[in-house]
């Protein structure tokens, strides 16, 4: 099959997010699998390719910052390995496929001088230039969400997945996952194109658009798409309706309070145990025990105001609740976290 490739150089932000809306990107890829960070779902995603949910991600903290640091992570990791790299701020979509991509940096040469370790020169040299996607990663969620055994590190899934769009949509053939982690310790990994994988991503994203075109949703994965779904329905008629010949819905109704009441019954329990540590503990803030570490730092008396969205509240039935203003003083509390340690 033949491919068309277009290169595009967006003008300004608002121009490279319209390009996004219009193809399944790198950052979604792994949602076509359930395999999704920020979009999770196949079911997810398509809802926001029909605007039916709005894509309200803002920014944090966390990327701003990746963003201000990619640069210097990028020129730091290239120079380590014996490499040139540049930015690679152009906009690569598949037109057939409906699949497009953005990028970090281009891996485009071999620095003069160079006198470490040659693998990844010698990947330059045999597939020419790759891709360098950058990501700044802090010590705890490198520790929580990549594995690393010593020798061989994998990248979450999402990540994986958006590398292999990457590399499909550039029709390059390898790439360098590129975190600095803790804000001081390089660790990257290099990927071969996989062309399975590529066919496998072009496929599933010709099944969304034809899904999308049909007005036909997935399935959803009730596990994952509570907040999608919470939002596809957030309106309501204002009908009542008997569902007394559905089976369904009693089974859910009943499935629903059981687990309420299990969490119900679980916080009492969480809450007492917290209540007798912080009796043997008293006023420390760190303590070690046989399998686990706990810090009970105090966090101080503070005041919070924000707007909570309106909503519906299940209870069973639903009630609409409006958008209000929230402001509450929040007292000092002391902030137990448990985390277990290995024997």
């Amino acid at each position: 099959m033949t491919l068309t490739r277009t290169v595009l150089v967006p003008s300004n932000e608002a121009e490279w997010l319209d390009f996004r809306t219009k193809d399944i990107t790198s950052t979604e890829a792994a949602a076509l699998f359930g395999a999704g960070s920020y979009i999770k779902t196949p079911y997810e995603l398509y809802h926001r390719k029909t605007g039916a949910v709005a894509d309200d991600f803002t920014g944090s903290d966390r990327t701003r910052w990746g963003n201000r640091l990619e640069a210097p992570i990028a020129y730091g990791i290239a120079e380590d390995l014996g490499l040139i790299v540049e930015p690679f701020k152009t906009y690569i979509r598949i037109e057939e496929a409906r699949m497009g991509a953005s990028f970090d940096f281009r891996i485009v040469g071999l620095a003069e001088g160079y006198s470490g370790d040659e693998t990844y020169r010698d990947l330059f040299r045999e597939h020419g230039h790759g891709i360098m996607e950058v990501k700044n990663v802090d010590g705890l969620q490198f520790r929580r969400a990549w594995l690393d055994d010593g020798e061989t590190i994998e990248a979450p899934l999402h990540i994986e997945f958006q590398v292999q769009h990457q590399l499909e949509v550039a029709d390059l053939n390898w790439s360098i996952i590129a975190p600095l982690v803790g804000g001081n310790t390089p660790r990257p990994i290099f990927r071969l194109r996989d062309r399975a994988t590529g066919e496998a991503l072009r496929a599933k994203a010709a099944e969304l658009w034809a899904q999308i075109a049909a007005g036909t949703p997935p399935a959803p994965d009730y596990s994952k798409d509570g907040k999608t779904i919470a939002k596809v329905y957030v309106e309501n008629d204002g009908s009542a309706v008997d569902l007394s010949d559905n089976p369904r819905v009693s089974a859910l109704c009943r499935a629903y309070k059981k687990a309420a009441a299990e969490e119900s019954d679980a916080k009492k329990k969480k809450d007492a145990a917290k209540a007798e540590l912080l009796t043997i503990l008293k006023a420390a803030k760190s303590v070690t025990a046989v399998g686990f570490k706990i810090s009970a730092g105090t966090n101080k008396a503070s005041f919070r105001a924000y707007v909570r969205e309106g909503y519906e509240k299940i209870t069973i039935t639903l009630t609409e609740i409006p958008s209000t203003q929230i402001e509450a003083e929040v007292p000092a509390y002391r902030n137990v976290r448990i985390s277990e340690v290995a024997a």
